[in-house]
């Protein structure tokens, strides 16, 4: 059969003109208005596929919440790998378009480069009451980088727009076309896709495409006129008393930034920054104590790198910083503290070095949070599951973290590592929600090049448990999966809620599940096994895994504790807080 079906012609065009701009990998869910995708995407993932089809990877859900994130957790695994590329969804029309808005939020806030190709009626059809149509065209609002609705493809029209749509949309993603930034910003982006029957596949051969140029107005780069506040010198101050705040996605920058001037470093399990001799391990903990309350008043000025949101010990020092820097705070870094004395797109050259003439650091105000003690883990608990994961992960590991309990246990108990000997640690903290933990998981797993375990609490577990269908013609990743079993949502029993009537909390706070965990991993196809202590625990993580394996451990709920924001150890330095010149006093020289 000749290539004469318009829909099959410009589907086959799309895809190869995608490939050309980068994009390799896709989910597709199934449906019939995309079909024309789905053969084209069939085609290009086969063994024999045809002359000219690049060469893609396919991946295939029938849940598109589930496909949304696991497309979420392939691209971050690229990100991690220092090669961000956009990772392309593909879904029929309806309802299957609504449930992608979980994932796409998250990438949103979190930088993530998505291609949202989403099939939909003719213009014929809609408004007229025609199955499966809705308003597609908008729908994910402000959540994405650029939105777009390609008319569908007609006999009468040759190639190239297929082409130019291609190279528009991955340049949204990646962020090199951004109308409204001068910084590049990776995030979703949508196509609505019409498409006419007829919908199925015509046999017709795959086009030459060439890489499509982008005609945009130049940016300007990153500089003095780039600052969002603050103008003069972008140099920091001569101050002594400084600490450097690393949240999600801070980077080595912040390590090389505390280094340069002495400061503490207080870096998020997710920063990327929790290595080298000024990293606080202790710090969440010690600001909890009498005198980590009392040296927040002392410190002088906060910088803070990427987007912190695991404690709120950790937002009091921002929020009452006398001198706040902010540099990269997120994907979308202009939403940063009102009262911040500067805000950067990224950290600018001038802040790793001292101005001229400056004294010489004194390391008493590091060495005073250096006495900070690591906190001790006694017993079989929530730390303790955290604990383990963190010794079982080497250089060359990667973790997924879901960001409840979690994250904040192993914000407690993750050490502070030589430079370059970190494992890398990821947790959707773009909007920090449970859902689609499990199908990141398995996306990251998918595309990384080691050795990647899962650790998640039992409700972010049973909240996305659909990401473990895998079909049995689909590529199975090796991951194991962690899960921290203590009967429901305690972390809420850490909050101020713990105070209220214990059935009221429990029943809409904590809500118990009852799942025995066992059976509901065998009907996924996934090994299961349950520890009840440590030392069973570790042998399980110290183990090869093959395939999809869930290591359950089978915790006791930990009692209420209404006066912290998680579950955490007393911990105070010793000695009293140094005087360091004019810098000593709470609102001292800036």
């Amino acid at each position: 059969m000749s290539a004469t079906l318009p829909s099959a012609s410009f589907a086959r065009e799309l895809i190869a003109a995608l490939a050309v701009h980068g994009v390799r990998d896709y989910v597709l869910c199934p449906g019939s208005r995309s079909g024309p995708l789905a053969h084209a995407l069939a085609a290009a993932a086969s063994p024999d596929r045809p002359a000219l089809a690049p060469k893609i990877d396919l991946h295939v859900r029938i849940d598109e919440r589930a496909a949304g994130f696991l497309a979420l957790g392939i691209a971050r695994a690229h990100i991690a790998a220092g090669e961000p590329r956009p990772v392309a969804i593909v879904t029929t029309s309806g309802t299957a378009v609504g449930n992608l808005l979980p994932a796409v939020m998250e990438a949103h806030h979190s930088g993530v480069p998505l291609l949202l190709l989403t099939a939909d009626r003719p213009g014929e059809l809609k408004g007229v009451g025609a199955n499966q149509t809705t308003d597609q065209v908008g729908i994910f609002a402000s959540f994405v980088r650029w939105a777009a609705e390609s008319a569908a493809p007609t006999p009468r029209e040759g190639e190239g727009r297929a082409a130019r749509l291609a190279a528009r949309v991955v340049d949204a993603a990646i962020g090199a076309d951004d109308e409204h930034d001068s910084l590049p910003c990776m995030g979703p982006v949508h196509v609505n896709l019409e498409f006419r029957a007829p919908l199925q596949d015509d046999g017709g051969a795959w086009p030459i495409v060439k890489r499509e140029p982008i005609v945009r107005a130049r940016r300007r780069s990153i500089g003095l006129i780039d600052a969002l506040k603050g103008t003069g010198s972008m140099h920091l101050p001569d101050k002594k008393r400084g600490v450097v705040i690393a949240g999600d996605g801070a980077g080595d920058d912040a390590r090389r930034l505390a280094e340069a001037h002495r400061w503490p470093l207080l870096a998020e399990p997710t920063s990327g920054a929790r290595t080298g001799e000024c990293a606080i391990p202790g710090y969440v903990d010690f600001l909890r104590s009498e005198r980590g309350q009392t040296v927040s008043g002392e410190t002088s000025i906060v910088v803070v790198v990427g987007r912190p949101t695991l404690t709120r010990e950790v937002q009091k020092l921002i929020g009452t910083a006398k001198d706040l820097r902010v540099a990269g705070h997120g994907a979308r870094w202009r939403e940063a503290p009102r009262h911040a004395t500067k805000v950067v797109g990224r950290v600018p050259d001038e802040w790793f070095e001292r101005d001229l003439g400056a004294a010489e650091p004194d390391d008493a105000w590091l060495d005073y949070w250096r006495a900070a003690p690591v906190p001790s883990v006694s017993g079989w608990c929530a730390d303790r599951v955290a604990a383990e994961v963190v010794a079982s992960l080497g250089p060359d590991d990667v973790c997924v973290v879901g960001s409840s309990g979690p994250i904040r246990s192993l914000d407690r108990v993750a050490p502070a590592w030589e430079p370059g000997a970190a494992p890398t640690l990821i947790a959707n903290r773009g909007l920090a929600g449970i859902d689609g933990t499990i199908a990141t998981s398995m996306g990251v797993a998918l595309a990384s090049r080691g050795r990647v375990t899962a650790y998640m609490g039992d409700v972010t577990f049973l909240h996305d448990v659909g990401g473990l269908l895998v079909g049995p013609r689909e590529r199975r990743p090796d991951l194991r999966i962690v899960v921290a079993n203590d009967g429901g949502g305690t972390i809420f029993g850490r909050l101020e809620h713990a105070g209220a009537d214990p059935d009221v909390v429990e029943r809409v706070f904590t809500t118990p599940h009852g799942v025995d965990i066992a059976p509901l991993a065998a009907a996924y196809g996934a090994r299961h096994l349950a520890v009840d202590d440590a030392a069973a625990l570790a042998s399980a993580l110290a183990s090869p895994v093959s395939g999809v394996e869930i290591v359950e451990a089978r915790l006791t709920p930990a009692p209420a504790d209404p006066g912290a924001e998680s579950t955490g150890h007393d911990a105070e330095a010793t000695g009293e807080i140094p005087q360091v010149g004019s810098d000593s006093r709470p609102g001292g020289a800036r």
